[in-house]
C-alpha cells in the first residue's frame, strides 16, 4: 500500500545567497542526543539549523510538519520517507510493517520503529520542523517513546514555537538536551549591524542603528521586515522617527510598509499566492492566469530581496514564504472580497485535483466553499483511507460538509457509518447504514434521481455488500453468530469475484462463526474454499495468514502432524519471501503448542523461545497474549507453579480480543494450575521426576530460592549475564530503564547480593542461568 507523500515537505529549507553566519550557535553540539530549538515565529529557527545541516558530514533528513501530520497513518508514513535516504533496507521493512499495521497494532509497530533505527549503524540527523502544529497524543507517545529508547547514531533536532509535552527536566539532568532559545536566536549588535549593512549598502548612525535594534529587540524578523521597509528611501531619518515612536505593532506596521514598496501586480502575487502552502512558478502563473514565465521571473526576484520567500528543495523549482510572513499576508488576503478569495482556492483546488493531489485539493474545495466539488473528492477517498486505517482522519474531512450534501450520497453515507464504526460507536453507524441503503433503493427504483449524489460508483454498486459486511462485524462484536452467519452469506452472494480483499476478509468472519459453533470441519472449508479464490491476489501477509489459520483448525481436529506439516510449509513460504516475517513468532508458536500436545515439553520450550525471538522484534497483537498463556500452560505441566501464576499475569496485561476463538481461556489455565499444585501437593513424587528433566533445570533450580524470581526477572537476569547494559535491557524488553533498575533491585535481594557480577555468579553457581 503506497501513501502519497509531497517529497516537498522532506526537504531542508535552501539557504538565501547571503546569510548571517551563525555557526557558534550548534558548532558544539555532537554531545546532545536531542537538539531543541524553541522560539516564537520570525526568530530564525530553520534558517539556523539548515545552515547548520549544511556544514555537516552525517547524514540528514528533513521533515516539515503541518496540521494533516495529526494523522497517525500519515505521520507514519512520512517518518518512514523521510528515512529512505539515510537507510534504504530500514525503509523498506518499516513501510511493509506500516502496510501490516491493522494486524500488528500501534505498539507494535513504535517497536518496531525504534528497532529498526537502532539498526542504523552510522551517525544521522533528523529534523522535525514545526513541531508545535502536532495535537495528536500518539504521535507525541511515539516521540517520548523513541526518547526513552534512543537510537545511539541518531541525533534528534525539534524546531518548534512551543516546548513540547516531553521530560525536558530529566533530558537536562542526563547531559542529553541541548537548547537554544530566543535569547541565543536573537541578532546580537554586530550581527545585526553586519545585517544592515549588507542589505542596504549604507552605513548607519550608531544612534539609529541602536534605534532599529531596540525597537526590533534582535528579533531576526523584525530586523529582515525593517530592511525590506527602508530599500529605496531617501529619507531613512523620517522612517526611524516614525519607525521609534509612533508604531506598537512592529509586524504589522512593517508589513504595510513592504507592500506599499512594491507595485500592484507584485502585491497582488503576494496576496494571491499566500493561499499555498508550497509553490512553483508554473502552479502560480495557471493560478493567476499569467503569462507563461512570468511568476518564475517574479520569484526570482522575490529572492533575491530576500522578501522571505524559502526554496523548498535543491532544485528550486518549489517554494514556500516563511510562515510568519505568510501568516501576515492571509491576514491582509482576508480583507479582500470574500468572493475573490473564494475564486482563488477553487481555482487552486482545481489544479490540485488535476495533478492528482486531492488532499490539497479538498483542503482549498472547502476554503472556497466548493462543496460539490469537495464532496466528490472525499467520497472518492473513503475506500483508499478505510484501507489505510484513516477513517478517522476521512470522517474529519466528512464533517466539514454541510449535512445537506452527505443526506443526498449514499457512499458518503455508508462511509459515514463505517468511521463510526470503526471508533467503536456501534449503534450511532447504524442510523446512516439504513440511509445510505433507502438512497441505495431510491436508486433502483428510480435510475439516478436527480436529488441523489454519486461520485464514486465502484463503492456504490458495492454498497449492499459493503453494509452487509459491516453489520456481521456489528454481529461478531456483540456475540450474535446467527447475524454473522445471516450478514456475511448475504454479502458473500454479493460481492463480485474481482473483489479479492473483500471477500477474503468477509470469509474469514463466516468461517470465525462456524468455528464458534464448533463445526470446526465446515470452517477448514470455508477458508480453503476462500484461499483458493484470493490465491495470488492478495498481499502474502493475508494469504499466509489464512495458512495459519488452517493449522490451528488442524491441532483443533487432533491432526497434530498435518498441523504441523502446514506451519512448516507456511513458514517455509514467509521465509523465502522477501518480506518483513510478521508471521514467524506466531507461526513458531503453533508448532510449540503441538510439540507441547505431543508431551514434548523441552522440545516446546525450544520452539517458544524462537517464537520470543521474532515476537521481540514483531509479531501480530494476540502473539503476546497467547505465548504466555502456552508458557503458562507448559510450566504448570512441569510443576512450577509459581512461574505459571506469572505468565498468567503477563497474559492477563497483554490479552487482546480475537475474532477466533480460544481453545482453552487464562480462567482456564488458572483453574488447571490450582487442580494440579493439589494433586502434586497429595502425590509429591511426580514433582521429583519433573525436576529431573533437563530442559527446565533452570526453572526447577530457581524454585530451590527462598523467594523464587519471576518469569520477567529470569528474563532480565539471563540479560544480565549476557552482558547487556540497563539500557539494552530497556531496549530489548521495550521496558522503561527506571523499570529495568526495579528489577534488578528485585534480583539483588533475592540471590541476596548487591551488584550485577555477583547477581551472575550466584545464579550460574545455582544453575538459574
Amino acid at each position: 500500500m503506497k501513501y502519497p507523500i509531497l517529497t516537498t515537505k522532506l526537504h531542508k529549507p535552501q539557504l538565501p545567497d547571503s546569510v548571517i553566519s551563525r555557526d557558534k550557535l550548534l558548532e558544539d553540539s555532537l554531545w546532545a542526543s536531542v537538539i531543541l530549538v524553541s522560539a516564537q515565529a520570525g526568530s530564525g529557527k530553520s534558517t539556523v539549523v539548515s545552515a547548520w545541516l549544511s556544514e555537516q558530514n552525517r547524514a540528514h533528513c528533513w521533515y516539515s510538519l503541518d496540521d494533516w501530520d495529526n494523522d497517525l497513518m500519515q505521520f507514519f508514513a512520512y517518518l518512514v520517507a523521510v528515512i529512505k535516504p539515510i537507510d534504504e533496507s530500514v525503509s523498506e521493512e518499516l513501510e511493509q510493517l506500516l502496510d501490516a499495521f491493522q494486524s500488528i497494532g500501534f505498539e507494535a509497530f513504535l517497536r518496531a520503529l525504534i528497532n529498526q533505527l537502532h539498526t542504523i549503524k552510522f551517525p544521522f540527523i533528523l529534523v522535525l520542523d514545526d513541531y508545535h502544529v502536532i495535537r495528536n497524543e500518539q504521535i507525541h507517545q511515539v516521540l517520548r517513546t523513541i526518547l526513552e529508547h534512543f537510537p545511539p547514531s541518531m541525533q534528534l533536532v525539534l524546531i518548534t514555537r512551543e516546548d513540547p509535552p516531553f521530560p525536558l527536566a530529566k533530558m537536562r539532568a542526563s547531559k542529553k538536551l541541548l537548547e537554544l532559545r530566543i535569547s541565543k536566536l536573537r541578532f546580537t549588535d554586530e550581527e545585526a549591524r553586519d545585517y544592515f549593512s549588507q542589505q542596504l549598502h549604507i552605513t548607519l548612525e550608531e544612534s539609529q542603528l541602536q534605534h532599529l535594534i531596540n525597537r526590533t529587540e534582535g528579533w531576526i524578523a523584525g530586523i529582515q521586515m525593517t530592511v525590506l521597509s527602508m530599500k529605496g528611501l531617501e529619507d531613512i531619518n523620517a522612517f526611524i522617527e516614525a519607525f521609534t515612536t509612533s508604531h506598537y505593532y512592529i509586524m504589522d506596521y512593517l508589513m504595510e510598509e513592504v507592500l506599499e514598496r512594491h507595485p500592484p501586480e507584485i502585491k497582488e502575487f503576494l496576496l494571491s499566492t499566500s493561499i499555498l502552502e508550497f509553490f512553483s512558478s508554473e502552479l502560480c502563473d495557471d493560478l493567476l492566469q499569467l503569462k507563461e514565465g512570468t511568476s518564475s521571473t517574479i520569484i526570482k526576484n522575490l529572492v533575491k530581496t530576500n522578501c522571505f520567500i524559502i526554496s523548498a528543495d535543491s532544485s528550486y523549482q518549489w517554494y514556500r514564504y516563511h510562515h510568519l510572513f505568510r501568516d501576515l499576508l492571509r491576514q491582509r488576503l482576508d480583507h479582500q472580497p470574500k468572493n475573490e478569495v473564494k475564486r482563488l482556492h477553487l481555482c487552486a483546488g482545481l489544479l490540485f485535483k488535476a495533478n492528482e493531489r486531492e488532499q490539497e485539493a479538498i483542503h482549498h474545495f472547502l476554503k472556497a466553499d466548493a462543496f460539490d466539488n469537495a464532496a466528490a473528492l472525499i467520497e472518492c477517498k473513503w475506500a483508499e483511507m478505510d484501507i489505510q486505517l484513516k477513517s478517522a482522519s476521512w470522517l474529519d474531512m466528512a464533517k466539514k460538509l454541510p449535512a445537506v450534501i452527505i443526506d443526498r450520497s449514499p457512499v458518503l453515507s455508508m462511509g459515514y457509518g463505517w468511521a463510526l464504526l470503526d471508533m467503536g460507536e456501534v449503534e450511532a453507524c447504524k442510523e446512516w447504514f439504513n440511509k445510505a441503503q433507502g438512497l441505495y433503493d431510491r436508486c433502483q427504483e428510480d435510475t439516478y434521481p436527480e436529488d441523489i449524489i454519486i461520485s464514486d460508483i465502484t463503492q456504490f454498486n458495492l454498497l449492499p455488500a459493503t453494509i452487509l459486511s459491516a453489520y456481521g462485524y456489528i454481529a461478531a462484536a456483540t456475540g450474535d453468530v446467527e447475524g454473522i452467519f445471516k450478514y456475511t452469506q448475504e454479502a458473500l452472494a454479493l460481492i463480485p469475484i474481482d473483489q479479492h480483499y473483500k471477500q477474503a476478509i468477509v470469509s474469514m468472519l463466516l468461517a470465525t462463526a462456524h468455528w464458534i459453533m464448533g463445526d470446526l470441519h465446515k470452517a477448514e472449508v470455508v477458508i480453503i474454499q476462500s484461499l483458493k479464490s484470493i490465491k495470488g491476489f492478495v498481499n502474502p501477509l493475508l494469504e499466509n495468514s489464512f495458512y495459519m489459520v488452517l493449522g490451528e483448525l488442524h491441532i483443533l481436529q487432533g491432526e497434530l502432524s498435518k498441523a504441523k506439516a502446514m506451519i512448516e510449509q507456511t513458514i517455509s513460504n514467509v521465509t523465502v519471501e522477501n518480506r518483513v516475517p510478521i508471521l514467524l513468532a506466531s507461526l513458531y508458536l503453533g508448532l510449540a503448542k503441538i510439540a507441547f500436545l505431543r508431551n514434548e515439553n523441552n522440545e516446546a520450550y525450544t520452539l517458544l523461545e524462537e517464537s520470543k525471538t521474532y515476537g521481540q522484534q514483531y509479531a501480530l497483537m494476540d502473539w503476546k497474549y497467547k505465548y504466555n498463556m502456552l508458557l503458562a500452560r507448559i510450566y504448570c505441566s512441569e510443576g512450577l507453579y509459581d512461574l505459571a501464576r506469572d505468565c498468567i499475569m503477563e497474559g492477563k496485561a497483554n490479552y487482546h480480543m480475537n475474532p477466533l476463538p480460544d481453545e482453552i481461556t487464562l480462567e482456564d489455565v488458572e483453574i488447571q494450575i490450582d487442580n494440579a499444585e493439589k494433586s502434586h501437593h497429595q502425590y509429591p513424587k511426580s514433582v521429583v521426576e519433573a525436576s529431573n528433566k533437563p530442559g527446565f533445570s533452570r526453572e526447577h533450580a530457581n524454585q530451590s530460592l527462598s523467594e523464587p524470581l519471576t518469569v520477567r526477572e529470569l528474563e532480565v537476569l539471563a540479560l544480565i549475564a549476557a552482558g547487556l547494559s540497563n539500557q539494552e535491557i530497556s531496549d530489548t524488553l521495550f521496558l522503561a530503564l527506571s523499570t529495568v533498575k526495579s528489577y534488578n533491585q528485585n534480583i539483588f535481594g533475592k540471590l541476596q547480593v548487591n551488584r550485577r557480577t555477583l547477581a551472575v555468579s550466584k545464579a550460574k553457581e545455582l544453575g538459574i542461568v
